[in-house]
C-alpha cells in the first residue's frame, strides 16, 4: 500500500510540472508578441535581504527488525601446574668486624727551656684488657737559673721537682679494686729576703727539700642496677719529710655509701684523718667525720639535705662540730635557667704537708690549726645561654673561725720564711664562670672571683687578693695543630711589715700570660713549644719572692 501511494504521488508531481512548463512557454511567446516596455521607474533604493532559513528538525531514523543474540559455549579442562620452587636456608646475620685502632699506651716527652730548664716525662700503660689496667709515670722538671732581686743581686732560685707513680686497677664483677704508690721529691731555695738588710746568702744554707711517699688501696662498686648498695672505700698512708728531718705520718680512711629507694637516694660518708708530727709534741691530730644525706630530684627540681658531724682531737683537747647541709635547685627554663640556693659548713683540716704545698717557703715543721667554716650560705643561677655556652653565677657568704694567713717570720733576721697568724673572718665571694665549646674545636673558659673580707682583728687579709681572673682557650686544628692560651690576673694584696711604725706592704696586681703550641707530625711524633709570662712581668707571688720573667720551653713527644 505504501509503494502504491508513492507511485501515485510521483505521477501527480510529473503532470503538474509539465502543465506549469507549458503555461510559462505560452506566456513568454505572448509577451514577445505584444512588445517589451523599456522604461524603468525606480521607486526607492534597492535593499537586498535574505530570508531566515528554516531548519528541518526531522532526523532520519532506521529501524532494524533483525535481532541477534550471541551465544557462547566453552569448557575448562583442569590441569595441575608443576612448580620447581626449592626452599633454601637463609644465612644467619652477623656483625661485621669493627676495625680496632692501634693504641699507643706509652709516651716519652723531652724538652729544654730558658734558665737551663730540662723537662722530661715518661708514661707507660698497658693496652686493652678486660680485667686490669696499670702503668708507671715519671716526671722531672728543674731549673738552674737565678733571679735578680730588688738590690740587683742574683739569688739562688734553682729548683728540682721529681715524681714517680705506680698505679693499677683490677675490674671484677660489680666492683673495681685500685691501688697506687708514689714518691715525690721537691728541692728549692729560700731565695727571697728583705734586701734592705746587709745579707749574704749561702746556697747550702737556704736549701730545702720535701719528700712525700704514699700508698693507697681502694675498692668501688660498679653496679648498674639501682637496687644494689653502692660504695666507695679507700685507705691511704702518707709519709712526709723535709731536709731537716721533720717527719709527718698521715693516715686517711674514706668511705661513701648510697642506695636508691623508690624515688630518692639516701647515703652517708664516713672519714678518718690522723696526723702525727715528730717535730712537735702533743700535736697528733685525729679527725672523725660523719655525713648522712638525702637527695630527691625530678626533671624540674632537686632537693638535698643532710649534715656534717666532726670530732676533732688535737693532743689532749677535743671539739665537736655540727654543720647542716641543704640545697634546692629548680628549672625555670629546663637546662637553660636553673636557680639554686643552699647552706653548708665544714672543718678545714690542716697538716704540715698540705700547708707546705700551699706555700713551700714556710718555716720548717710549721704547725697550723684546723679552721672551721661555721657557715656557708650561697645562692646563684646556672644553665646555658645556648647549647654550646654554659654559665654559673654565684654569691656566697662564709664565716670562718681561725682562718690562717701567711706573714714573714718575725723571728728570722732576713724574712725569707713564713709563719701564720689567725683571725675570725667573714667573707663575701662573688663568682662568675662562662664556658663555651665552639664547633667542637675551640674551647673557652672565663672565671672571675671577687672577695670582700671583714676582719675581726687583723688589718688586712695578708696575701689574699680581692680579685682573681682566669681566661683559657684551646684550639684544635684537625688534630694536627693544637693551640692553648692562659691569662691569669691576681689583684693587689697586702703583706705584713714587722718594722716599728711601718705601714703594710702593698703587692701590686700580677698578670701572667702563657701560650703553647703543639704540632703533631703523625700519631707517633709531635713537637711542642711554650711561652710563659710573655709580658716579662717580674711580679711577686709572696712577699720578697719575685718570679722569673719570660721563659721559653721546647721539645718533642714520642709515642711508644
Amino acid at each position: 500500500m505504501k509503494e502504491y501511494l508513492i507511485k501515485m504521488a510521483n505521477k501527480i508531481i510529473i503532470n503538474f510540472t509539465l502543465a506549469a512548463a507549458v503555461s510559462f512557454i505560452s506566456i513568454s511567446l505572448y509577451a514577445q508578441e505584444e512588445g517589451i516596455d523599456r522604461d524603468v521607474y525606480v521607486v526607492r533604493t534597492f535593499e537586498p535581504s535574505v530570508v531566515d532559513a528554516s531548519k528541518i528538525n526531522i532526523l532520519p531514523s532506521l529501524t532494524d527488525t533483525i535481532s541477534i543474540s550471541p551465544d557462547f559455549s566453552y569448557s575448562i579442562l583442569p590441569t595441575p601446574l608443576a612448580s620447581d620452587f626449592d626452599v633454601e636456608p637463609i644465612t644467619a646475620a652477623r656483625m661485621s668486624a669493627e676495625t680496632v685502632s692501634k693504641l699507643y699506651g706509652s709516651y716519652i716527652r723531652l724538652g729544654l727551656g730558658s734558665y737551663v730548664t730540662p723537662y722530661g716525662e715518661l708514661s707507660i700503660n698497658n693496652l686493652r684488657h678486660n680485667n686490669y689496667s696499670g702503668g708507671l709515670y715519671l716526671k722531672h722538671h728543674s731549673s738552674q737559673g737565678k733571679i735578680r732581686l730588688d738590690n740587683n743581686e742574683k739569688a739562688f732560685s734553682q729548683f728540682s721537682d721529681n715524681e714517680m707513680l705506680f698505679y693499677g686497677k683490677r675490674m671484677g664483677q660489680g666492683s673495681v679494686i685500685s691501688s697506687e704508690a708514689g714518691l715525690l721529691s721537691n728541692g728549692f731555695h729560700y731565695y727571697g729576703y728583705d734586701t734592705s738588710s746587709d745579707t749574704i746568702l749561702e746556697k747550702d744554707d737556704i736549701k730545702q727539700q720535701f719528700m712525700l711517699a704514699n700508698a693507697k688501696l681502694g675498692i668501688k662498686s660498679t653496679h648498674t642496677d639501682s637496687s644494689f648498695l653502692n660504695y666507695d672505700i679507700s685507705l691511704q698512708y702518707n709519709y712526709f719529710q723535709n731536709r731537716l728531718d721533720v717527719q709527718e705520718h698521715g693516715l686517711f680512711f674514706r668511705s661513701s655509701f648510697d642506695k636508691f629507694l623508690t624515688s630518692q637516694v639516701i647515703g652517708a660518708d664516713f672519714e678518718i684523718d690522723y696526723f702525727d708530727n715528730t717535730f712537735f709534741t702533743d700535736t697528733s691530730n685525729l679527725v672523725l667525720k660523719l655525713s648522712p644525706w638525702f637527695n630527691k630530684a625530678d626533671d624540674e627540681w632537686e632537693v638535698f639535705a643532710g649534715f656534717h658531724a666532726y670530732y676533732d682531737q688535737l693532743g689532749d683537747n677535743s671539739k665537736l662540730y655540727f654543720h647542716p647541709r641543704a640545697s634546692l635547685q629548680f628549672s625555670i627554663i629546663r637546662n637553660y635557667v636553673v636557680p639554686y640556693v643552699g647552706i653548708d659548713g665544714r672543718l678545714n683540716v690542716n697538716n704540715y704537708k698540705s700547708v707546705a704545698f700551699e706555700n713551700q717557703f714556710i718555716v720548717p715543721g710549721l704547725f697550723v690549726k684546723n679552721s672551721n667554716t661555721s657557715m656557708d650560705l650561697h645562692a646563684g643561677i646556672k644553665g646555658n645561654f645556648t647549647r654550646n655556652v654554659a654559665f654559673n653565677f654565684r654569691v656566697s657568704y662564709e664565716v670562718y673561725d681561725d682562718m690562717h694567713f701567711f706573714v714573714n717570720d718575725s723571728t728570722g733576721l732576713i724574712g725569707n720564711q713564713f709563719d701564720v697568724i689567725y683571725d675570725d673572718v667573714e667573707r663575701l665571694n662573688y663568682t662568675g664562670e662562662i664556658g663555651a665549646d665552639v664547633s667542637g674545636r675551640l674551647n673557652l673558659l672565663a672565671r672571675v672571683n671577687y672577695y670582700s673580707y671583714n676582719m675581726k682583728v687583723l688589718e688586712h687579709p695578708w696575701h689574699k687578693p680581692e680579685l682573681d681572673i682566669r681566661i683559657s682557650a684551646n684550639y684544635n686544628l684537625r688534630d694536627k695543630i693544637l693551640l692553648n692560651a692562659d691569662i691569669f690576673y691576681i689583684g693587689e694584696r697586702y703583706a705584713k711589715s714587722w718594722g716599728a711604725g711601718q705601714e703594710a706592704l702593698k703587692l701590686e696586681g700580677l698578670t701572667d700570660i702563657n701560650l703553647g703550641l703543639e704540632y703533631r707530625y703523625n700519631r707517633i711524633l709531635s713537637g711542642f713549644i711554650s711561652l710563659n709570662n710573655i709580658t716579662n712581668n717580674r711580679y711577686y707571688k709572696w712577699n720578697n719572692y719575685p718570679v722569673h720573667g719570660l721563659s721559653i720551653k721546647a721539645g718533642f713527644t714520642y709515642s711508644l
